[in-house]
Order: structure tokens, then sequence, then C-alpha cells
């Protein structure tokens, strides 16, 4: 054989190898197309499913916090929810994400309005089979008559009854104990049971179809792969450029990365935990309410009795120093005693302060296998390192929310270095907290925000006395912290500038605040001198 004629024959066969190389590689990009599109057809219908779910577990909370609280809002969430699965009311963007959650403390809706569908009409466009489809109406069927029981909980803390033709028209007494029963008996159990039943059938039923689909479609790119690969190996020439070809072609697995982000709770957990918990909050405020009524009592004793005058002073005596005590235990004492010199309007405007917010993060997702007392034990623990050191730093604790503690430098005393003081507190409660939950096993974390500027401190309330701090300072050191990480100091350019000159800092970037537009944020790290 001539060199030509091997020239040409070696031309003729990579030129074959190569074509056949570029097909089997456009079959197997096509292939893994398909794969992608089942898997995100895959996880649709999962997704789409689990609302089925998700919408029955929603009427069920919104359920019982109306049988609980009587809150007619708990009664609209709940008939809003019943016409956008059946499609009267549009459904919110992002619906199948944290919604219900989001809207309870405030009542506003984190998303617009989107289309008017029924979750039935989705399932149907989603493609299921008709076995699939059996088990989701049969889900919905039974979630249905479960909403019926839960409406039937929620007339009767109306006071409505059926009258026979299934029309709530009949009036009594209301009657939350029936309710009660009705939402937290055997047979509500056993209902929710029969819903989650036939979803779970779905799963097993959707998972082998789909698992089928893909196993079939990465057994046919296994086959391509290797006949790829075979061609490559046939000539030096080709297993170098299939070499670049499939490192370039190579598909990195898919991560879903999980968005933790929530907001702290908004609602009065003092108020709460005084009227039912029972904590040390609720128990001061009911001795200051029982000493106040003592007071009273000994008041009229006293003008009653010239005989037991002597006594009498002296119980109002100590009764009234207890007072004094359990008032300071609640207020700065330079307002305390302002308060009880007679002022009862207290509002001051502070030019410079440095608030702070630290928040503790996976405690929520603690405390779901937690009890009330072991819940509130962990946070006393926590909030007592902060308000010893609270005091060692000469700052003011304003008031805890949940798992969010809250604390003040330059009020109600104007301080020239509220932001050192504040900016030490921060840096030695991480360590305390670090070193204490280290000790303890405890798997949360801490994240603090810090911002400087103007503020309003003042008093609300007349009988339940509250130091409260107001003014754009709050909001943008509160979105510090929300924004902030784990184990970091969240700070704003007007807290670095106080203290670049002696503190270290890192920047973050800029942030959108509401009200304030796009900020530079900064990470606190420490001291200088401790960071070389």
């Amino acid at each position: 054989m001539t060199i030509s004629r091997f020239l040409i024959l070696l031309f003729v066969t990579l030129a074959l190898l190569l074509g056949s190389l570029f097909t089997s590689l456009a079959f197997l990009a096509h292939t893994q197309e398909d794969i992608a599109a089942s898997e995100r057809k895959r996880f649709e219908s999962f997704r789409l499913a689990d609302q089925l779910r998700q919408s029955s577990d929603d009427l069920t909370h919104m359920a019982r916090l109306y049988v609980i609280t009587g809150d007619q809002r708990f009664a609209d969430y709940f008939d809003e929810i019943l016409h956008i699965r059946h499609g009267a009311s549009p459904r919110p963007e992002g619906y199948e994400l944290v919604y219900w959650d989001l809207v309870l403390p405030t009542g506003e809706r984190p998303q617009s309005d989107g289309q008017l569908i029924a979750l039935e009409d989705m399932m149907v466009e989603q493609g299921f089979t008709v076995e699939e489809l059996r088990k989701l109406w049969e889900a919905q069927s039974e979630s249905d008559a479960l909403a019926e029981l839960e409406e039937a909980a929620m007339h009767a803390v109306r006071g409505r009854y059926q009258d026979g033709f299934g029309a709530y028209t009949q009036t009594g007494e209301p009657d939350p104990d029936k309710a009660r029963d009705i939402m937290f008996g055997q047979d509500y159990f056993e209902a929710k049971a029969a819903i989650m039943l036939p979803i779970n059938e779905f799963f097993v039923i959707l998972n082998a179809r789909t698992a089928s689909e893909v196993s079939e479609l990465r057994q046919q790119a296994t086959w391509l792969t290797a006949a790829a690969l075979g061609i490559c190996f046939a000539t030096l020439l080709v297993i170098i450029a299939s070499f670049f070809v499939l490192r370039k072609k190579l598909i990195q697995p898919l991560s879903h990365v999980s968005v933790a982000a929530q907001k702290v709770s908004t609602g009065d957990f003092s108020q709460r935990v005084a009227h039912d918990s029972g904590d040390e909050m609720g128990q001061m405020i009911t001795a200051f309410n029982n000493m106040v009524a003592s007071t009273k009592d000994s008041l009229e004793k006293l003008s009653k009795s010239n005989a037991d005058l002597q006594d009498k002073q002296s119980e109002l005596e100590r009764e009234k120093q207890a007072s004094d005590s359990l008032l300071l235990n609640i207020l700065p004492s330079v307002i305390a005693k302002r308060l009880k010199g007679g002022e009862t309007s207290i509002a001051d405007e502070f030019p410079e302060v440095s608030v702070l917010f630290a928040d503790l993060v996976g405690f929520t997702e603690m405390t779901d296998e937690m009890g009330p007392y072991e819940i509130v034990k962990l946070l006393n623990d926590i909030f007592a390192l902060f308000d010893r050191r609270i005091e060692d730093y000469g700052l003011e604790k304003i008031k805890t929310m949940g798992d969010c503690y809250m604390a003040v430098s330059g009020v109600p005393e104007p301080r020239a270095d509220h932001a050192r003081r504040i900016a030490d507190f921060a840096l030695i409660m991480q360590e305390d907290f670090a070193r204490h939950t280290a000790t303890h096993g405890i798997d949360i974390e801490l994240r603090v925000g810090i911002h400087s500027g103007t503020a309003v401190a003042g008093i609300v309330g007349e009988k339940k006395f509250a130091y409260d701090l107001w003014g754009d300072v709050v909001n943008v050191a509160s979105r510090m912290e929300t924004t902030g990480q784990p184990r970091r100091i969240h700070v704003t350019e007007a807290f670095k500038v106080r203290l670049a000159d002696v503190y270290a800092f890192e920047e973050v970037g800029e942030i959108e605040v509401k009200g304030k537009g796009a900020m530079r944020t900064y990470f606190l790290l420490g001291r200088r001198f401790e960071q070389t």
C-alpha cells in the first residue's frame, strides 16, 4: 500500500470516526436534555402533588387557630385557601413556597396575584396518568370532606349549626369545647390520615413511573457514552479530541440551594407568655398587679383601724419598696425616677446612639421537639449571659422578641463612646454565646446587626410600662441583623466610620434597605491590635 493510499484511507477512516463521534455526541446531548427535562417534570409533579398536602395542612392550621383564638381573620384565610384551591380566587405568585407563614404576622401578601386556576386543573395539565390522577382526586375529595369538618368546628365557635340540609342556619350558644373536640379528636386525625394515604400512594406510583423513565434515558445515555468512548479509543487523535470534548461536555450534578432566611416573629411573646406560659415576664406582671391590689387593700384597712396604723404603715412601706424594685427591673433607673417624679409622658430624642439586634439562628427549628419549659429555660440561660454583659458595658436592654435580643448604647443617658461600648459588647457576646453552646452541645448560632444614628426613646403604656426605641436607626439595625450571617457582626458604614481608627472591619457590599435605598455594609472583626 502506497503512502498516498494509506493517507487517503486514514483520512476517510478519521472522517468516518469523527462523523460517528459527532453523531454519537449529538444523540448523547439530546438524551441528557431529555434526562434533565424528565427530572424537571418529575420535580414539578412532586411539587404540584405536595401543594394538595400543603393546602390541607394550611386549612388545618387556620381552622385550629380560629378555634383556639376566635380571630375572624383566620376564618377568612381558611375560606381564601379553599377558593384558591378550587380556582375561585387568583393563585398568588410563588404560592407553593412559604406563603401563609409570611401572611400571618402582618396580613400583608408577600407576592402578587397570579392566574385564576384550580389545583385540579393544574394536575390535569401536568400530564399525570389516570391512576395518578385518581389517587390525587381521592386525596382532594378526602381533603374537601375534612374541610367541611373544619368548617363545622369554626361554625361551632360562632354558635352556628347545621339545619339538616347542610346549611349553617341554626344558631345557639358558641361551643368552643365542641370545636376543639372536632379539631383535635380521633375522627379528625383519622380523616387527616385518609388524605395522606392516597397522596403517599400517589408518590409511590409517580416515583416508580418517573424513575423508570429516567432509568431508560440514563441507560440510553450510558450506551451512547460507551459508543463515543469506543470511537475515541480508535485513534490517538480521536482519543485526545474526545478527551477535551467529553471534559467540556461533562455535566456537573445539579445542586439545589435552600434559601433559609426567615424573619423574626412579630407576635407579642412577652404578652402571650405572661398570660399563657407563666414565664418570668408573666410572673413579674402578675406580681406587680397583685402588689398594687395588696397596696390598695392595705390603704383601705389603714383607714378603718387606727389601732393597726403602725403595722399597716410598715407593711405599706415594704410593699412600696418592693414595687420600686420591680419598677427598676422593668425600666431604666433614670426613667423610673422621672416616672415616679410625676412625669406622665416621657419621650426624648438622642442624636447619637448605637442599636444592636441579635438573633438565634436555628432556634425555631430546634424547638420543634422541645417542651415549653425547655424552650424558656434555654432562652433564659442565653439571654442571662447577655444581660450580665449589658451591665458591664453600661448599655440598656430594650426588649426581647421571641429569640431576638435588642440593646442600645447612648440611651437613656447620652454617651460619647456609645459605638465603642456596643462594639465591645457585640464581640464579647459572640464569645460568650459560642462558649455556652459548645459547652452544652447546642446546635444554634448567633447573628448580630448594628447601626448608629438618631433615635427617640420613651415610655409606652399606662399600666404595663415599656421603655422602647423608635427611628430609622432601629429599622436599619434590624435589617443589618436579618441580612447578616451566623457568627458575624453586620454593621453599617455609619457605624464603621465612628470606629474605623480603632477597630478592624471587612467590607460586605451594598444591600437594599426599605426607605433608605442601597447601603454599604461591613463585618466587625475586632480591635485592630487583636487582628494583627
